[in-house]
């Protein structure tokens, strides 16, 4: 159990009713064991640490306050400073000079119709089903309204990886299958890309290769998730 309290008010409380008592009154300090000097060294401490105590107090009111007062002046400063962007925007639309906004040393404003290209789709998994047929699915880091292309490649038995053939579009839940792998290749691989319906579209994911055969020393239908030899785009 704590000789005294931790909490810093209750302790500085606590000292100064002990001092207080230590020091005795008329009759003066009791038979404690403690000298003079340590009940005046004692005292001088409580009363600096009560006065520093304090102190912290008043900054801290006074530091909420002049938060407060800053936080209501920033707000009036953004309305008013985006007042005169409104006013910039409305003088440029009416004088037709899109030359204001370099006079005026901001950027103009983005047309709204406009979006970044969205993130490549990522995560590219495959099960090669029984018949023969590719299930496909992926992840994407964020989104909405976009379209999903995917595209293949094609390494045969005896030769170099063909090039990309656009296959078609993923689903919506981020899945494609395959019902056309032909007999007799060495590997296929496939890639993605998102698309939005205004058109940016992001940079293709990484190729997934799914070897066949024993040429990769690999069972028929394992999954080698390595990048293909990147070839011109289709699609």
């Amino acid at each position: 159990m704590p000789r005294f309290p931790n909490a810093e008010a209750a302790f500085i409380t606590y000292a100064k009713q002990r001092i207080a008592e230590w020091k005795g009154g008329q009759a003066g300090p009791p038979d404690t064991g403690l000298s003079a000097q340590q009940l005046i060294d004692t005292e001088n401490a409580v009363l600096e640490a009560e006065s520093a105590y304090n102190a912290m107090l008043a900054a801290r009111n006074s530091a909420r306050t002049a938060t407060g007062t800053k936080n209501a002046k920033l707000e009036a400063l953004r309305a008013i400073f985006g007042g005169d962007i409104d006013t910039i925007d409305a003088y440029a639309k009416a004088t037709n000079n899109p030359g204001v906004y370099a006079l005026a040393g901001i950027p103009a404003p983005k047309d709204p119709s406009v979006r970044d290209a969205p993130p490549a789709p990522t995560d590219l998994r495959a099960v090669v089903d029984t018949d023969g047929s590719v299930d496909l699915s992926f992840k994407v880091a964020a989104g909405g309204g976009a379209t999903y292309l995917v595209q293949r490649i094609l390494t045969p038995l005896d030769g170099a990886p063909g090039p990309y053939e656009f296959m078609g579009f993923a689903k919506d839940d981020k899945t494609f299958t395959d019902n056309a792998v032909p007999e007799g290749i060495k590997s296929v691989g496939y890639r993605v890309a998102a698309r939005l319906a205004t058109g940016p579209q992001s940079s293709w994911s990484q190729t997934l290769i799914i070897p066949f055969g024993s040429q990769a020393n690999n069972p028929a239908g394992s999954i080698a998730p390595t990048e293909a030899k990147d070839q011109k785009s289709a699609g």
